[in-house]
């Protein structure tokens, strides 16, 4: 009876993760996604001090949450996305968040729970 319960704690623990990661990964995305779009409605509209400030406030958001992201996620999407992120260039800003914006789909479509991610 024992390994019956030590069994079902873990399939619980297990599923609590899985439901944490998928939310972290879910936040992440639409958090730096709205980012992303302010920087670059900036960048258009040519306010150069806004979009310095939207820059840095993408940068400082991934690096509150890149230790958790690389604790729960692969780690080879993550590592070109944090590259991106802190090469993006106030001088070549529309390219910069294009590479981006590309790694962030990247990132997330690998992690989110889909059939044809599991199978």
């Amino acid at each position: 009876m024992k390994r019956l319960w030590f069994a079902v704690i873990f399939l619980c623990i297990a599923l609590a993760l899985s439901v944490f990661e998928q939310y972290k990964v879910h936040t992440f995305y639409n958090t730096m996604s709205e980012k992303l779009v302010i920087a670059n409605s900036y960048d258009k509209e040519d306010n150069e001090e806004m979009l310095k400030a939207s820059i840095d406030d993408i940068q400082q958001y991934w690096l509150e949450n890149n230790d958790i992201l690389f604790t729960l996620t692969n780690h080879g999407v993550l590592d070109e996305l944090s590259k991106d992120i802190r090469a993006i260039n106030p001088d070549n800003v529309d390219n910069s968040l294009y590479k981006v914006n590309a790694m962030l789909n990247v990132f997330y479509e690998n992690e989110r729970i889909t059939l044809s991610n599991i199978f």
